[in-house]
């Protein structure tokens, strides 16, 4: 969220889900569904289910995307249509496919739809919890293959459990999808089943690998843009924002003040007297440079320091916008507007009043805060933060920045 925007209203977002998805495409989503468990019967009434098992993490996906794409998360259209398109290619592969080449690049489109599959669920979380840091494409890459494996083998596990239940020859269970075991011997070993198990969890492996790779290094494109991150960014559109502002607000609240959340009871106004009074703004400012130089944190301005909600001093100023153009304008000037990307901030209704959440990130870099006739350091220390001076300071950035640095060229 960007200082100054507004979120959509909770009634608004919840109005109509085709104002989130299109009719078009919810009308698409729904035939997609209705035929992927078409498939799915088919297969099971002509004891083809290894062939079109595959329709089960399709099915999944899209009853997300119908069900909760207008709370939660907005599913880019170009994962799902091609997952669907290769469950199809998969399920063709394995109903023709007579020799390895065509069964192996058949099992290894089967472990791209995985791949997809483990990158929606990812960012479906991800973008539910606008918090978890969506910088890290690495995190990303692995929490999508670990989710994919997950989903392997849990269908892997159901599928073994409903040949038992449906009396099927459990001999006839090669792997949760294709015959490996006939191109691979002619012969009945009780070991083959497990080993075309273990071949296709290599390809699930390697599909998923693939998908997330080729996600990393095109995530920058314009095309990668434009079909898939607009989504996964304007998503926070479809968020209740307000209902999630009130809940992390809560929680900063309930955890009380320490070395990752402090409250400020104004932004610039004195409560003693009533007048603007820089001393404050200093003290915000502080406590965002000392978050930044160490390991992030949460500031609330509008409560006071034993957690009792007061309220913002948003009366000082005409409206909301010129409050939030204010701090922009204040952490531009006194800290430097090569780190407005490290902090994110947004004013709320708590209890009724006026609560604004900076969120601070962890800075690559020493952040210094200018009072106009010097530069201060700042660090957390337990619940407060306190000045470094000198060479503590430069100990302290030695410590935490150069050899962090130096590990990165490394």
């Amino acid at each position: 969220m960007m200082p100054g925007e507004e979120g959509t209203s909770a009634g608004k977002m919840e109005s109509s889900i085709g104002r989130y998805i299109g009719r078009p495409l919810y009308g698409a989503y729904a035939l997609m569904l209705v035929i992927s468990v078409a498939i799915l019967v088919a297969g099971a009434y002509l004891g083809k289910l290894p062939e079109t098992f595959i329709a089960v993490p399709v099915i999944i996906i899209l009853l997300d995307a119908l069900l909760t794409d207008r709370h939660v998360v907005h599913i880019p259209p170009f994962m799902i249509f091609s997952m669907m398109l290769l469950m199809v290619v998969v399920m063709i592969g394995r109903f023709y496919g007579d020799n390895y080449a065509v069964v192996a690049l058949v099992n290894f489109l089967f472990g791209v739809v995985m791949g997809l599959g483990g990158l929606i669920i990812t960012y479906s979380f991800m973008t539910a919890a606008p918090e978890i840091d969506q910088r890290r494409p690495l995190t990303v890459i692995f929490v999508s293959i670990s989710v994919a494996l997950s989903l392997f083998i849990v269908l892997t596990i159901v599928h073994y459990y409903l040949c038992l239940l449906m009396n099927w020859d459990i001999n006839e269970f090669d792997s949760l999808y294709g015959p490996l075991r006939t191109l691979t011997s002619g012969q009945d070993d009780p070991l083959q089943p497990i080993g075309a198990v273990m071949s296709e969890l290599l390809f699930v492996i390697l599909g998923a690998f693939v998908v997330s790779v080729t996600f990393y290094f095109s995530r920058n494109s314009p095309l990668v843009r434009h079909i898939v991150k607009k989504y996964l960014v304007n998503s926070n559109a479809t968020l209740d924002i307000d209902e999630y502002e009130e809940m992390e607000i809560r929680k900063a609240i309930d955890s009380g003040e320490n070395e990752m959340v402090e409250y400020k009871s104004t932004l610039r106004t004195n409560l003693g007297n009533g007048e603007k009074d820089d001393k404050i703004e200093k003290m915000v400012l502080k406590t965002i440079v000392a978050f930044m130089n160490s390991g992030g944190g949460t500031l609330l301005i509008g409560v006071a320091d034993d957690g009792t909600v007061i309220g913002i001093d948003e009366y000082s100023f005409e409206n909301r916008d010129k409050l939030n153009l204010h701090l922009t304008n204040l952490i531009a000037s006194k800290i430097g507007n090569e780190f407005l990307p490290f902090i994110t901030f947004r004013l709320s209704e708590y209890q009724g009043k006026g609560v604004m959440r900076v969120v601070c990130r962890k800075s690559d870099s020493p952040v210094f805060l200018w009072d106009g006739r010097k530069e201060a350091f700042y660090v957390r220390s337990g619940p407060s933060s306190v000045e470094l001076q000198g060479p503590d300071t430069l100990k302290y950035v030695d410590n935490r920045f150069k050899k962090r640095k130096k590990r990165k060229v490394v």
